[in-house]
């Protein structure tokens, strides 16, 4: 199977919207999410079960941070559809726990209302065990991610 249904802190398979990563089989964990909203939290996003779609609860900013658990990660892009996202930055961590981030770059993002935003972020092959998104301001008080595609290669495979 491509993906598990499980609870908010389990270890996913990495699926198919986060197909550059590792290979097919091996796992991501989201660490943390600010919006745990019951019908279309964070985890959808890494279980291939589940809609890919993730919501905000409200309010700013909202955070998601992904941990490549057992992996040193060379981040090489992240494509990322959405709607009413303003502002998103990228931060990284490349200890075994995020005590301290290394902010990447902030991002703005244009919306036209008509159709979903796709944008392609170049991340200049970075390392890092954990990715933290913060969605800073939107052109709505509600966001959504529909799909991230994170391209990286493997530094090394445990820490």
């Amino acid at each position: 199977s491509s993906g598990i249904n499980a609870e908010y802190g389990q270890h996913y398979y990495i699926t198919n919207n986060l197909r550059g990563m590792v290979c097919l089989g091996d796992t991501a964990t989201l660490a943390h999410s600010t919006s745990l909203g019951s019908h279309f939290p964070a985890f959808c996003l890494l279980d291939s079960a589940s809609p890919k779609l993730f919501t905000t609860t409200g309010s700013f900013p909202q955070e998601i941070v992904l941990h490549f658990k057992g992996h040193v990660l060379n981040l090489l892009s992240l494509n990322i559809t959405s709607s009413y996202i303003k502002t998103i930055s990228l931060y990284r961590s490349v200890k075994d726990k995020p005590n301290s981030w290394e902010p990447m770059k902030t991002y703005m993002f244009e919306e036209d209302y008509s159709q979903l935003q796709r944008n392609f972020l170049d991340l200049q092959a970075v390392t890092a065990t954990y990715l933290k998104i913060v969605i800073s301001s939107g052109f709505s008080n509600f966001v959504a991610i529909y799909d991230l595609d994170i391209k990286s290669k493997t530094v090394t495979s445990s820490l």
